[in-house]
């Protein structure tokens, strides 16, 4: 706007000296016009600047867009207006944060609205996983000449987000088969049913294909309606991850990659496992049993944000009967490693960390070093 600007005064200036130096009506009018010029452009733009209206969102339907990190996603920004005649042009700024790493990036976006609506799409990307979100902000619509700018109030949607996921590796894994020596026996899902039949998960109203040995024959007859029993879903072995995020965001993106490796690999083979992360100032634990769970415990871990150190853990907020504990950290806590050492003395221990240096100091930890989350993976048995 201030090139258009001192474009004008140049111009005015010009038609000044011409008015000054000739003595004729042909420069009187050139300089009328050349003042008349801003208002003219004004009172055609203003109707248009003052109806402009502009949206931000990924879906059409305002749903959160998810992709894994390194791929793109269409960002989409509609400007427009019921004057039927051109407007200006309407500046804004964008900003770019994503809550794990912490990094903000802005762009200043210019669009030429016409009498349609326009839409322009912007490719969203992310070399990191996280919980990215987009932001317009300072909106203002200027007159045709670009002279005068009016802000324009963001009544609608001004604020996007999108999921990048960590990148999911296939090193050859494998999985110990023995139970854990300090578990009461076998555990039962919580939130799925399964095919376990000596321990009933819940009951349920009766569907097209459904056994008639399942049938609750007592509590169907007592509450009208036919009513099914629901087996449970054994958990023989417990695998606990636990991601201690207390390093720079590209130290958490590696071990989120890690996370997702394995956990993919477990939930592939049937193996149910549970991970533990910080949400507010208290510890999260989520079970994930089925191909499904993954996507919303990889989506509560990003959202809980960068720099998410583990809170101190208490004996009664951690499950019983682990058999591997996978303690992923940026920085080894040995007094946490204590802990979790004493709390379950039957269990495995891996622990992954980021730096040859700490692992080197800490016994029983892997280093995790950047392009090499396949070939550090490579071989292990959970």
């Amino acid at each position: 706007m201030l090139i258009n600007r001192l474009s004008y005064l140049m111009i005015l200036l010009g038609t000044g000296l011409f008015f000054i130096c000739f003595d004729g009506y042909i420069s009187y009018y050139v300089f009328l016009l050349s003042l008349a010029l801003p208002l003219c452009s004004l009172v055609i733009s203003l109707p248009g600047m003052l109806t402009m209206r502009v949206r931000l969102f990924l879906q059409e339907d305002g749903s959160i867009a998810r992709a894994r990190k390194g791929q793109s996603v269409p960002l989409r920004i509609e400007a427009r207006s019921p004057w039927p005649l051109p407007s200006g042009q309407v500046r804004m700024r964008l900003t770019v944060e994503n809550s794990l790493t912490g990094g903000t990036r802005q762009e200043h976006l210019i669009l030429t609205v016409g009498g349609r609506p326009l839409l322009l799409e912007h490719a969203l990307h992310s070399a990191a996983c996280g919980l990215v979100t987009c932001t317009i902000s300072k909106v203002s619509a200027c007159d045709l000449l670009g002279l005068f700018a009016l802000p324009i109030s963001l009544r609608g949607k001004n604020r996007c987000s999108a999921f990048f996921f960590p990148l999911v590796y296939s090193p050859a894994l494998s999985v110990q088969p023995s139970r854990s020596p300090d578990s009461d026996g076998d555990r039962y899902s919580q939130t799925k049913p399964g095919d376990d039949l000596t321990e009933l998960f819940g009951l349920r109203e009766y569907r097209q294909g459904d056994r008639l040995s399942r049938v609750h024959w007592k509590l169907s007859q007592k509450t009208g309606r036919m009513l099914v029993k629901e087996p449970s879903l054994p958990l023989a072995d417990c695998l606990l991850f636990l991601l201690d995020l207390n390093g720079a965001g590209s130290e958490t993106d590696l071990l989120l990659d890690v996370f997702a490796t394995l956990s993919s690999f477990l939930l592939q083979q049937e193996a149910a496992h549970r991970v533990g992360y910080r949400e507010g100032q208290s510890l999260a634990l989520l079970e994930l049993c089925e191909p499904e769970d993954a996507r919303p415990a990889l989506e509560a871990v990003l959202s809980a944000g960068g720099r998410a150190a583990l809170p101190p853990l208490r004996r009664e907020d951690l499950p019983r009967g682990v058999s591997h504990v996978l303690y992923l950290c940026c920085t080894p806590d040995t007094e946490r490693v204590r802990f979790l050492r004493d709390l379950y003395p039957a269990a495995r221990f891996t622990g992954f960390c980021t730096g040859i240096e700490l692992a080197d100091s800490n016994p029983g930890f892997i280093p995790v070093l950047p392009g090499q989350v396949p070939e550090t993976l490579n071989g292990m048995v959970l």
